[in-house]
This record gives C-alpha cells, structure tokens and sequence, in this order.
C-alpha cells in the first residue's frame, strides 16, 4: 500500500501504477502488464484492505507525527472514504479484474488493448483523487513542526529510492531493473525460463529507463509542497496542487513524456511477443491467482454496492466485460 503523499498514490491496498500498452490487439498475457500494477499478492493485499483505517493512521503519525486531536478530526474523513471506496471504487475494481480473466480465456484480440490501459489509468486516477481527499485534511493542520518532520520523512524516502532505482553503476542499474520486472512478472505467471528472461533483457535496451527523470520530478513537486506548506497554504490551494501533482501528473517535461510514450509503446511490444511464450502451467497460474485475487476483493464488497463496467471508459464501452 502506497502512502497518501507518495507521488503515486492509491489507497486501500490497490495500486495503479502505470507502463502501459498503446492501441494494438491484444494477447492474453498482456493483461501482465497491467495486473504488475497491483503492488502486492493476494493475500497483502487482502491484509491491507482489511486493516485500511488503522495503516492509514499509522502512516499519518509516521510521515508527519499526528497528534491524537489531529487523528480524531480526521477520523470522519477516513471512514467516509473507506465507505466510499467500498461502494464506488471497489466494483470497478472487480469489473476490471473480471476484464482481466476475460481476456486470458477468450481468443486473443477479442478486447482490444486501449480498454485495458484506459480501465487502469481511470482506477489509478479515481484512487489518486481519494488519496488527495485523505491527504488534505491533515496537511492543511501541520504546525512547523510537523512540516519539518515531513521535510525529514520525504528526504529519507528520496535517497532510498534513488539507492533502489538508479545505482550509478548503469550494469548494476540495469540488473536491478531487469529483476524488478521479471519478478514483477512472474508473480502472476510463476517461474519463468532462461528463454523468457532472456527476451524481458533484451526487450529492456529499448525500453527507456525513466528513474533518473522520475526521481527528479518527485524531488521538484515535494519541494514546491513542502515550501507551500511552510507559507500556510490554504487548503483548496494544496487541493488544486496535489490533484495537478497525484491525479494529472503536471509538471513533467516534453523530453519525459515522449520517452514515457516510447516505453509504453515498447513494454507493449514486450508483452505481446512474450505471451507467445507462454507455457500451459504459466497460463493456468496466472488465471488462478486472478481468480483468487478477485475473491478476496470481493468479500470487501459494500452490501449497497452494485455491480459495474467499464462503460465509463471510452475504449471499454463495447466490451461485455
């Protein structure tokens, strides 16, 4: 579970966090590609779900040491949320997962990849805006403080990040890379051969490696948060800014977003030739922990929730998932 003022938030234990294909048929084990974007395996995910309100109070008291005043103001808003989610987040969630499953069963190109992608970006935008809504309350009320706490926090999260995803050695960064996203991958398929990993390296020279601008980004945008929040800034000031930040993701360059749509494109083309690949054994795993991961969602299903499609996405809306 991401945290609330992560530059890529989510809430609740979901996580769209997106490299995503462009508009080409799609086979089934392109639905990897969206499904690494949930952060955790089922039964963490299940975990955090279950536990939402009191990891989220935590984190609060971590990031910017709450008072007890402050976490019971806030306490309306959490629940409020959580409700929320339940009711209208949720369902979409399972509608897409069920989107998922269709995919990997029915014959290749019967869904076109533009409904995935544009399913995952709308549930990653819906989460970031709750995360906002989660986040504002709380920022608006620190005291210097705090704000200095947070300045510490947010430091101590830029240099593991950037011990984590750009070592300076570019062999070393790039074997850290390649075991991110096979791991990624087989997380969902199982074991992958020497063959199949080999293509995932291969496939990776053309495929940008976004941390180094991705890096800077969230240093420049916690920067500018951080400098508002020392002004006191007012509330829809910071609401205006994080949903530009969380939700839109302004502020990014010309030169990162071409990049961003070549690795896109690439990973998209990764996808597709590896599903070739694909074993019996790897297409039943992936199918079962999908089908586990729904269920378990599911169980947290609001009893005035109704089910949904992705209708609301312009590329879904004549799929019958």
């Amino acid at each position: 579970m991401r945290a609330c003022w992560s530059p890529e938030p989510a809430v609740i234990g979901i996580v769209i966090n997106s490299i995503a294909p462009d508009g080409r048929p799609m086979p089934r084990l392109i639905v990897i590609a969206v499904l690494t974007l949930l952060c955790s395996a089922c039964s963490r995910t299940e975990l955090a779900y279950r536990n939402a309100d009191s990891l989220l109070e935590y984190y609060a008291w971590k990031t910017v040491r709450t008072s007890a005043a402050q976490r019971d103001h806030w306490q309306p808003v959490l629940q409020t949320t959580l409700r929320h989610h339940r009711q209208q987040e949720l369902p979409l969630v399972i509608a897409y997962l069920d989107l998922a499953g269709r995919i990997i069963r029915v014959p290749e190109g019967s869904v076109g990849a533009e409904c995935l992608v544009d399913g995952a970006l709308l549930l990653y935008q819906r989460h970031a805006r709750l995360a906002v809504d989660l986040a504002i309350p709380l920022l608006a009320e620190l005291d210097a403080v705090q704000v200095e706490h947070l300045a510490d926090y947010t430091t101590r999260r830029q240099k593991n990040a950037a011990k984590r995803y750009h070592d300076p050695d570019p062999q070393r960064r790039e074997a850290a890379r390649l075991e991110r996203i096979t791991d990624r991958i087989e997380r969902w398929t199982g074991k992958l051969n020497e063959s199949q990993r080999k293509h995932i390296k291969d496939a990776l020279e053309h495929i940008p490696d976004l941390s180094a601008s991705w890096l800077a980004y969230r240093a420049q945008q916690t920067d500018t948060l951080l400098a508002m929040l020392e002004t006191g800034a007012e509330a829809e000031t910071l609401r205006a800014y994080l949903n530009d930040w969380w939700v839109h993701r302004d502020g990014t360059s010309n030169e990162t977003r071409q990049r961003w749509r070549v690795a896109r494109h690439e990973f998209a083309q990764l996808m597709n030739d590896l599903a070739m690949t694909l074993s019996d054994k790897q297409r039943r795993t992936l199918e079962t922990r999908l089908a586990d991961l729904r269920k378990e969602l599911a169980t947290f299903l609001s009893r005035t929730s109704q089910p949904v499609k992705l209708r609301s996405v312009p590329a879904c809306a004549s799929s019958p998932a």
